[in-house]
Order: structure tokens, then sequence, then C-alpha cells
């Protein structure tokens, strides 16, 4: 039976691609005189898997309960967070990283990599993550800052910070600098109040808000200062925002706040607790920008450490832990310390209590969740397929173009509380009905029957999922359908053309909530191997994925080895024709790809030769902008 089979899927195969406005295969690009002989002649390396990623196992050792970060040399990316619980002497990372990536720093420490591999760490010998805040005793304690001259007749600043006052009824300020009393900016926790003044010649522009009972004594808090002289309103021109809240603290306004502050501030010093007004308590994270920061921007960042972006004047990290000096990260206004005192974050900045400093806890007032973890970190990945398997297509690699990065949350355990699995369709160029999906395929076997997915889109009548667990049935291994027509979410051939107007992305946030069983870390789920795949055109069975990833369970197999599908089942040879080439592409980053029926080696001047390489050269080839990297004309931004 299988012969005659075989042969009626191949007619049916033929008579698909043939009816395809896409199926033009080996005709000349009009624009170009490129063909795609160009690509199936490539020689490509034996066991070459068409990765723009290196996997790393980081064996790190010496830790005591502290919290382990792996970022990138200027910090700005996390790829790892976890707590340092010591399994046989070790305590081990997985990660996949871009190509391109060759240092990481391990707790401040860099770590210069080698293309992939097992790297051994030791916390011993190497820095660990130390946050300290400076202690303010109320008595005499001060920083001077000197003339932060971004705040003399400046219509725009945000002043932010953490602080945590001794007493929420004492008359205290934590910033002020000053000309007269008349001419000041003032930020003051005041006899219950949170008073702030921006006077400009006169003494009657202030506000103040109830404090006492909004936060507590001896309790941390953000505090974010907005000022932007040219609103209309008094509400416009002077907002204050309480740990990262996107709506500003209703303020009570005594006058009208000035369009400027007062250009007499001109050679006055700026203090952190001033002389006078002591402050009692703790402060860290003082930040100082010439900009009006917005609501989303100070939320995104109030609880995260930053670099130097523009506007950016002055950022008191008060990691110090020793010394006289207040170091600014933009090396611009460094201040002095007058018997201020240095404390460790550990011996009392933990809100939730579940044993993570809260400078380290990405959820500081929740005792159930403590560190998020991104793949692909730092950006969004890119999944980019052609949909015309087991025929090799137009290799523009835009039929569905998926952005894609999940988020692990774990406790401070290292247990994954859920994953959230964002995706967005930026490109949808197939004549074809499809659908798409992942599978979990080195995820520990129980977790398929103790999670629940959530935000997933199944309309039509192609596939069916578990009542309970909404994983899809039939399956050994989890398997996720996100969505079963792509044309639900984004219309067919929208964002591939240049004579159309580009539209939005479409999001979606599909969550993995554990439900039962484990408790499961983050290598119990290996997100990072997740194996992505398209079914073409409702039929559930005709399935295409990257190069030498396994089919799920539903597969049908007669696809494999028809037309330019070159795949060999028997030895774990997939979705690859007989020169080697894929018919998907994954990045773990973003990819800007070719317009429709533009071949991917005439849009990226180097594809060929880092195929060819087998992966070692020009592992940039779609990331740098360079012109002699790239063909602009063709590509789709």
């Amino acid at each position: 039976m299988k012969k005659p089979i075989f042969f009626v899927l191949t007619v049916l195969i033929v008579a698909v691609l043939s009816s395809c406005s896409k199926m033009d295969q080996n005709v000349p690009d009009s624009d170009t005189g490129f063909e795609l002989a160009d690509l199936k002649g490539m020689t490509v390396p034996d066991g070459f898997n068409w990765s723009t990623t290196a996997d790393y196992t980081f064996n790190i050792t010496g830790g005591s309960g502290e919290t382990v970060k792996i970022t990138s040399p200027d910090g700005t990316v996390v790829y790892h967070k976890g707590t340092y619980i010591e399994d046989n002497g070790s305590y081990t990372v997985k990660l996949r990283l871009p190509s391109f990536v060759d240092e990481v720093k391990i707790n401040s420490s860099p770590v210069y990599l080698n293309g992939g591999g097992s790297l051994d760490f030791s916390l011993n010998t190497k820095s660990k993550v130390v946050n300290y805040a400076l202690q303010f005793d109320g008595v005499d304690d001060y920083v001077n800052l000197g003339d932060i001259v971004e705040l003399n007749n400046a219509s725009t600043f945000t002043i932010e910070g953490w602080a945590n006052q001794a007493s929420n009824t004492d008359n205290e300020r934590i910033f002020l600098k000053k000309f007269d009393n008349d001419n000041y900016i003032a930020v003051s926790p005041w006899g219950g109040e949170f008073y702030i003044a921006i006077k400009n010649g006169n003494n009657s522009n202030a506000c103040w808000t109830d404090y006492s009972s909004t936060i507590s004594s001896n309790t941390w808090f953000h505090w974010a200062v907005v000022y932007d002289g040219n609103g209309v309103t008094n509400a416009d021109k002077l907002k204050l925002y309480i740990n990262g809240n996107t709506t500003p603290v209703t303020l009570v306004f005594t006058g009208t706040i000035p369009s400027t502050t007062s250009a007499s501030l001109s050679g006055e010093n700026a203090y952190l607790s001033p002389s006078a007004d002591f402050f009692g308590g703790y402060m860290d994270e003082v930040r100082i920008w010439s900009t009006a920061r917005t609501a989303g921007e100070i939320a995104a960042n109030y609880n995260k450490i930053i670099t130097v972006p523009a506007g950016l004047e002055a950022y008191y990290r008060m990691d110090e832990g020793e010394g006289l000096t207040l170091g600014d990260i933009t090396e611009t206004y460094n201040g002095t310390i007058s018997d201020g005192t240095w404390v460790l974050y550990e011996n009392f900045f933990d809100s939730d209590d579940d044993g993570v400093n809260d400078l380290n806890d990405d959820y500081w007032e929740d005792p159930i969740r403590t560190y998020n973890n991104y793949y692909p970190a730092g950006d969004t990945g890119t999944l980019a397929f052609e949909d015309l398997w087991p025929g090799t297509g137009d290799y523009d690699f835009n039929d569905l173009v998926v952005g894609y990065q999940f988020k692990t949350v774990t406790n401070a355990l290292n247990e994954v509380v859920e994953i959230e699995c964002y995706f967005e369709i930026r490109a949808h160029g197939a004549e074809l009905d499809n659908g798409f999906g992942f599978q979990l395929p080195d995820a520990e076997a129980s977790i398929i029957n103790n999670i629940e997915v959530s935000g997933y889109s199944n309309t039509q009548a192609v596939v069916n999922l578990d009542p309970v667990t909404k994983l899809e049935l039939g399956q050994s291994k989890p398997v996720v359908i996100v969505l079963d027509q792509v044309a639900d979410k984004m219309a067919k051939f929208e964002n591939v053309e240049d004579w159309k107007p580009t539209i939005p992305y479409v999001p979606m946030t599909v969550t993995l909530t554990v439900t039962g069983g484990g408790p499961y870390l983050a290598s119990d789920f290996s997100v990072e191997t997740w194996n992505p795949f398209m079914f073409i055109d409702q039929v559930r069975g005709y399935e295409v994925h990257k190069l030498d990833y396994p089919p799920t369970d539903l597969v049908n197999p007669a696809y494999f080895g028809t037309l330019e599908d070159a795949s060999d089942p028997g030895n774990n040879e997939y979705y690859r024709t007989a020169t080697g080439l894929p018919w998907v592409l994954e990045f773990n980053t973003s990819f800007e790809y070719p317009f429709e029926k533009k071949y991917v080696h005439i849009a990226y001047l180097h594809f060929i030769e880092w195929a060819e390489s087998g992966g070692t050269l020009f592992t940039d080839w779609y990331s740098n902008t360079a012109v002699d990297y790239r063909n602009p004309v063709y590509i789709y931004h």
C-alpha cells in the first residue's frame, strides 16, 4: 500500500505547489539577474546546522546563597539570574547565545567565550554581586554633589531614587539645590507629607501630598519627581511617581509652578540630605536627568540597574562600599560624602522576605516570584519560514516571520512559576493557509501533565487540545499550538511588498503555568532548545521545522523524500535538501527579512560565505549594517 499512497501524496503536493503564486523556483529574479541556482550550488559542510547561536555550560563554584548574574560586558543585557544553591559542589547554567557574543560578565567579572562549550568559574576568586546603600544619621550626614548645571534655568528635569526614612513624620530633605529662600529645588519628606518646591523668584510655588499614610517608616520606596515647564497646568508641569506606578500621585499646589528653574542656581551645589534638614535613613540609586521622563520610562527602569542613556546627567549607584567619594556613573558629578555610612543590602533590603535582596529581586514585593530570565536576552529572536516544503520555494524567508522571547519566572529557589512566551507576527508572505506551534523536546516528562497553556489562538477544526492542559493531544512531548491560522492575526502578503504600507506587528503572549508536580527548574523546560514549526495549508500532518529538528508525533512521514526534500529519518536528518539547505532560519536577535521574491543571498551579501564556512565566517552577516554586508533595497524595513 505504501507506494500507491506515496504516489498520490506526491501528486497532491505538486498540485498544491503549482497552484501557489510563489512557485517560480528557478526563474531569475527580474530585478537582479540572480537565480536560486546560486543557492542550490552552495557547498555546505557536513554537519552544518545553520545555527546563528552557540551553546555554553557555565559551571560555577564558590557561592553561598548569593545571586548569580550573567550579563553582557556593559551590564545592560542579563542572560541569567538565579540563587546559588549548591548541587554536588557547583551551580550549572546552560545558555544559548548569539554566535558573535565573545564576552560575558559573571557577577561583574569578565569571562571570554570561545564559540561554545563548557566553562568553569569560581566565585571565591572573582568579584561577587555587591549592593550597598548609603545610610544617613539625620544629625550631620550629607553628600555634596557639586553644581549640577543641567538643573539651572532648566525647563525640564527628572530626579529619582530609592529612600528609606527612619521616621515618616520627621521634617527632612532628600535633595536640595538652593540659592536663597525664593530660588531653589527641594524634594522633602516633611512632617508626614511629601513636599516638592520649584521656586524661581518667589516663595509660593510648591506642592505636597500626604506621605505618612502612603509610605511607612523604615520601608524602602522609589520616588520620581518629573518637571516639565512647558506644561499648561501645574499638574502638567510637576508630577510625582511612587514605586513605579504609572499614575502620578495627586498633588496639592500652592502658587504657579514656573516655566523654568531659577537661573540664580548657577554656581550653587546640590545636596543629598542638606545641612539643617538632614535626612535620617537610607538612600540608593539616585538619578538626575535633564529630560522629563515619562511614566512608562520610569516604570520600566525604576528597579533596574541601567547604563547611561541620553539625558542622564548624574547617576549614583552607591555601591562603592567604602570611602568618602560617591561615584557618578556618568563621570561628571562625583559627590563628596560627609559622615555617611555604607551598608550592605543583604542586611536589610528584602521587602518580601524571600531571601533575595530587592535590587536583585525582579518581584521585590512578591514572595512567590523572584527572577525573570529571558531567552533570548536583550532582544526578541526571529523565526523566518519558507512554506513550500518539500519544494524549495523562493528563498525570501518571509512566508511567516515571527518574533519571539520566553520569560521564565522563578522563585528564590530557582523553581519555575510560569513561562510567558511572547510572539509577534511581523510578516505574512504566504499564499497558503498556515499555522504555527512549538515543541519542548527536552522537557522533563511529567511537565506534559502539570502545566496549563493560555493565550493561544485556536479557531479552526485542525488541532485537538487537551481540555485541561491545552497542550496538543496525541503528543509524547509538550506541544503548544500558538495559532492554528496565521491569517486570523495578519492578512496574507502583509509587510512583504515594497508598494504596500507597513502594518503593525501582531503580538501574542502564550503563558505556561505550573499547576502541579515538580518543583521544576528552568532546565526541566529547556526553552532554549525549543522546536518551532509551521504546519502548512491547514493540513496538521504537513509540518516544516528547522534543519535536522525532528517532527512531532503527528507528522505525516510520507512527505519526506519528495520533491527537493532529502530527509533521512533513519539517520535523524530532516528538512534539508540534498545540498543541505534549510526551510527555516532562526536568530537570537531581530532580523530584517528580504522583500517578497528577493532571495536571501542578494539581500545579505555574505550569506553564502557564512554557510559555506560552516558558520565560522561572517557570523554577523545578518546584524552588520555596513554597506559591504547588505543590499538594503532588497530588505524590508
